[in-house]
C-alpha cells in the first residue's frame, strides 16, 4: 500500500471564477493578506504553520477570535504519529514535549485497554498497541502553549466577533460586531462546528447530493466528563488501572473512555451514553448542559466495579451532546477557507478531530507559502485544498461514528446482544480486531504524500480534479 490513505476521489469540476489580471509582479511589496477566524486549535496551528513556512516573509497574518479571552472548552485531546511528524516539520515539537511524561518514539506503546464492563466482573477484551503510541493534552494548556508561540508580534486580536463577510474579486471585507470592517485576500473559517462563516459559505456555492445538511446534527450521543485527581481515584479504588494506563470500557449503547493527561497529575474520564434512535436529529441547545452525579450513576448500574469508582469520584459532571457535522462536498471555494472543525467537526470516537484540523493547517499552510501562491491563483490553491482535504477528513468523520458504535457493542457481529449479556471470547476478538484497525491510518501512514501531492497539483497548469488517493 502506498504511504498515506488511499481511496479513489473525483473533485468537483466547478469551474474556477475568472479573476482580474492581479500579479505579485505588479506590486511586488504587497503582502498576502491573510484573515484566520478562531483561535482554538485549528486557527493557532494554522498561524504557528504559516508563520514557520513563510520564509521570504510575504503573509501578513491576522488571528480574529471572538471571545474576550482564551478559554478552551474540554478537556484532553489525543494526537497521533501522524500528527506528530507534523508538528516536527513545522518546528513545534519543542513546544508539545514540555507537556509531556517524555517525547514520543518510534516503539510500539499501549493506546487503549479494552474491556467489556458493562457486568460485574469485567473482561479485558485486549490491548491495542501502536507505533508512537498516543500523545495526550489538556486542551486549555495546550491553547495557551500555542498563543505564547504565535502571538509575539500581536497578530491575534480578541474579542472580534466576525458578523459577516463579503467577497470580490480581488479582496474579501470582514465585518465585526463593533462595526469595524477589515479587507484581507484569504479568509480561513476555523470558527468551530456552529461557524458563521461556513453557513454563508455554504449559501453561495451549489450544494451538490453528498451535502446533506449545512448544521451540526446530534450524534444521539450524550458525554458526562470529569476530570479526576489522582488521590481521589486512590482513595476510591486503590491501584485502580486508570491512574497510569488509558482504558476504553465497553458495554452496550454506553461506553468510557479515561486516560492520564497533565504529565500524570489527572485521569481525564468521559461517560458516553447514546440513544440510537436519536442519531441525525438536530441538537441546538449550547453545552454544558446541567447533570447531577444521580442522573450519571442511573447510567451505569450493574457495570464493573471499577466503573464504578470512576463514576463516584466525578462529583460535579458536565454534561454534552457530542455533535458532528454531515460531510461537505467542498471546504473552499475562491477566497474563502473553512478548517478545522468549521469544516468537518467530527465525534470524538477515534481522537482525530484535532489531528485533522492540524493537517487541514499544514496543507493549506504549504500551499500558501509555495512560490506558486500569488493572488492570481487564489482560487486553484482553494481546488488543490478541496481536493486533497476533502475525502482524507470526510472520510475519518464517517469512520469515527462507526468507531463509536463499535466501542458500545453496536457492531455487525453482536447484533441481539443486551447490556450485562455474556459475549464469546471469539467474537470479543472479532470486536477488537475491527476497532484496532480502524485506527491503523494514524500511525501506519504520512501527511507528507498528501503534502506533496498538493503541492504537484498547485504547480501544474491543469486544474485540481485529477482523482485523488487517501487510504
Amino acid at each position: 500500500m502506498a504511504d498515506g490513505l488511499c481511496f479513489t476521489f473525483q473533485a468537483f469540476s466547478r469551474p474556477f471564477l475568472q479573476l482580474t489580471s492581479y500579479t505579485m509582479a505588479s506590486e511586488p511589496q504587497k503582502p498576502l493578506r491573510v484573515a484566520i477566524v478562531g483561535a482554538g486549535i485549528g486557527g493557532l496551528m494554522l498561524c504557528a504553520g504559516l508563520q514557520h513556512m513563510d520564509k521570504e516573509k510575504k503573509l501578513d497574518i491576522q488571528v480574529y477570535e471572538a471571545a474576550p479571552a482564551l478559554a478552551e472548552i474540554g478537556a484532553g485531546i489525543n494526537l497521533w504519529l501522524r500528527s506528530w511528524e507534523i508538528l516536527r516539520a513545522i518546528d513545534l515539537e519543542e513546544t508539545f514535549v514540555k507537556m509531556m511524561d517524555e517525547a514520543p518514539t518510534d516503539e510500539p506503546r499501549l493506546v487503549f485497554q479494552l474491556r467489556k464492563s458493562d457486568q460485574r466482573e469485567g473482561v479485558h477484551i485486549s490491548d491495542i498497541k501502536m507505533k508512537g503510541g498516543t500523545m495526550r493534552f489538556h486542551r486549555a494548556e495546550l491553547q495557551m502553549a500555542l498563543m505564547d508561540r504565535v502571538n509575539t508580534n500581536g497578530c491575534v486580536k480578541l474579542d472580534r466577533r466576525l458578523t459577516g463577510y463579503n467577497e470580490y474579486e480581488n479582496h474579501v471585507e470582514l465585518e465585526f460586531q463593533d462595526g469595524s470592517t477589515v479587507n484581507c485576500d484569504i479568509l480561513v473559517a476555523a470558527d468551530g462546528i456552529r461557524s458563521s462563516i461556513r453557513k454563508q459559505f455554504c449559501k453561495g456555492i451549489a450544494k451538490g447530493d453528498f451535502v446533506i445538511c449545512t448544521d451540526p446534527v446530534w450524534s444521539g450521543t450524550f458525554a458526562y466528563r470529569g476530570l479526576l485527581s489522582h488521590d481521589d481515584i486512590e482513595k476510591a479504588f486503590p491501584g485502580h488501572r486508570a491512574k497510569t494506563n488509558p482504558v476504553i470500557y465497553c458495554g452496550k449503547y454506553k461506553h468510557l473512555v479515561v486516560y492520564p493527561l497533565s504529565n500524570g497529575r489527572f485521569t481525564n474520564v468521559v461517560a458516553f451514553c447514546t440513544d440510537p434512535e436519536l442519531e441525525g436529529v438536530e441538537w441546538t441547545e449550547v453545552p454544558p448542559m446541567s447533570a447531577n452525579q444521580d442522573e450519571l450513576r442511573a447510567q451505569y448500574v450493574g457495570w464493573e466495579d471499577e466503573v464504578q469508582a470512576l463514576i463516584n469520584c466525578i462529583q460535579k459532571p458536565t454534561k454534552w451532546a457530542i455533535n458532528n457535522l454531515n460531510p461537505l462536498e467542498r471546504y473552499a471555494s475562491h477566497r474563502v477557507f473553512l478548517a478545522g472543525d468549521a469544516a468537518h467537526a467530527m465525534t470524538p470516537h477515534q481522537g482525530a478531530g484535532a489531528g485533522q484540523a492540524i493537517e487541514d493547517a499544514y496543507i493549506l499552510a504549504s500551499l500558501l507559502t509555495n512560490q506558486e501562491a500569488t493572488r492570481k491563483n487564489i482560487p486553484k490553491i482553494a481546488e488543490v485544498y478541496n481536493a486533497i482535504r476533502c475525502p482524507a477528513a470526510n472520510k475519518i468523520l464517517l469512520a469515527s461514528r462507526d468507531q463509536g458504535k463499535w466501542c458500545e457493542l453496536d457492531h455487525p457481529r453482536l447484533k441481539g446482544v443486551c447490556e450485562g449479556d455474556m459475549v464469546s471470547k471469539e467474537k470479543l476478538d472479532g470486536l477488537f480486531k475491527d476497532i484496532s484497525q480502524a485506527w491503523d491510518w494514524v500511525w501506519k501512514t504520512s501527511a507528507e504524500c498528501d503534502r506533496k501531492r498538493a503541492l504537484d497539483m498547485l504547480s501544474t497548469p491543469h486544474r485540481a480534479e485529477e482523482s485523488c488517493v487517501f487510504m
